[in-house]
């Protein structure tokens, strides 16, 4: 038999030498989000997996060969006809079926198997990542692949590694992010508690942006739109995506983009007047300051200010050069007449 249930072998030994694993979390990180027992994917390995209890990692195994490991069904099956969790270029090798894989290296990209070994990997657009599960390229400051629910249970509630005190729903592989209306949500429960409260030893900490002082909040309770994208107010790339529930999760565009919350993309700089650090989250030697009309500039390495020549008092901001027309970038302002 290709397919074997994991509830029928016996666990391995509670003395584990934990590898090193890929996505940013190991499998003993994975059960402490999760208050349930029961068999998860290694991060690192599509072929082995991991036993939780307790929010520990009691036990560890590896699928025979040519299986991998299928988190949703929580059974070992056929490399042929099921994805790896860990690599697209692995899965489309093994693949014997046509069809879309997200590239877990990268959120911005998704692959394509022909179902003969080979495959084709596609970006998306400019500021859009890929969802897994629908297929599509979408705007979002989460990245599906990314997500622990990818190794996890089907339908089960888990703590966010990276928002202490809030949950994700895992639903076929995918993440879908919440907060509790009352407290904070518990792992080693399960539920929101309005008496319980994050400390420093959790996994995360939801007080700043990846620990960085300079960036805003990672999530805000004071949306004032509802499913839509709103620029953060701190930084010219960055934003938030706010949900039903005006909670907002911040997101930030691809190196080299800002965000133009007008439209609600991530646009090439020159296209706006940010008043905020246009050096930051970009490739630009030279960024031009707002609202001063192209004349002054910041030359980013340093973040000294200074100006053109009077032959050329214009910064072209593309180019890197000064000019002696104003560039009709919209960074630049109105045109003169």
């Amino acid at each position: 038999m290709l397919a074997f249930h994991l509830k029928a072998t016996v666990l391995a030994t509670a003395c584990l030498m934990l590898a090193s694993q890929s996505a940013g979390y190991t499998m003993q990180e994975m059960c402490a989000q999760w208050s349930g027992s029961g068999y998860i994917g290694n991060p690192a390995d599509c072929n082995s997996w991991g036993y939780c209890k307790s929010q520990q990692l009691i036990g560890y195994g590896t699928c025979d060969k040519d299986l991998v490991y299928d988190s949703f069904t929580q059974t070992c099956q056929p490399a042929s006809t099921t994805k790896c969790s860990t690599s697209a270029q692995k899965t489309c090798s093994a693949l014997k079926t046509a069809g879309f894989v997200a590239d877990p290296s990268d959120c911005s990209k998704y692959t394509y198997c022909f179902g003969d070994g080979t495959s084709k990997t596609v970006s998306c657009p400019a500021g859009q990542t890929y969802a897994a599960n629908n297929n599509t390229c979408v705007w979002g400051p989460t990245c599906p692949q990314n997500s622990i629910c990818r190794f996890m249970p089907n339908n089960i509630f888990v703590g966010d590694p990276n928002n202490c005190g809030q949950f994700l729903h895992c639903v076929n592989g995918y993440g879908r992010w919440g907060k509790c209306e009352k407290g904070q949500y518990n792992a080693a429960t399960g539920y929101c508690q309005e008496s319980y409260s994050c400390s420093d030893d959790d996994t995360s900490n939801n007080s700043n942006n990846n620990d960085n002082p300079n960036l805003p909040p990672s999530s805000i309770t004071n949306c004032t739109e509802t499913e839509d994208f709103i620029a953060d107010g701190a930084t010219c790339y960055g934003y938030y995506f706010c949900n039903k529930t005006k909670n907002g999760v911040w997101g930030s565009c691809p190196l080299g983009l800002e965000f133009d919350e007008a439209t609600e993309k991530c646009v090439s700089p020159a296209s706006l007047s940010c008043p905020g650090n246009r050096c930051a989250n970009t490739n630009l030697t030279y960024a031009v300051v707002a609202n001063t009309n192209c004349t002054e500039y910041i030359y980013c390495p340093t973040g000294g200010k200074s100006y053109c020549n009077p032959e050329y008092p214009y910064l072209d901001e593309i180019s890197g050069q000064c000019v002696p027309t104003k560039p009709k970038y919209p960074v630049c302002g109105p045109q003169e007449t």
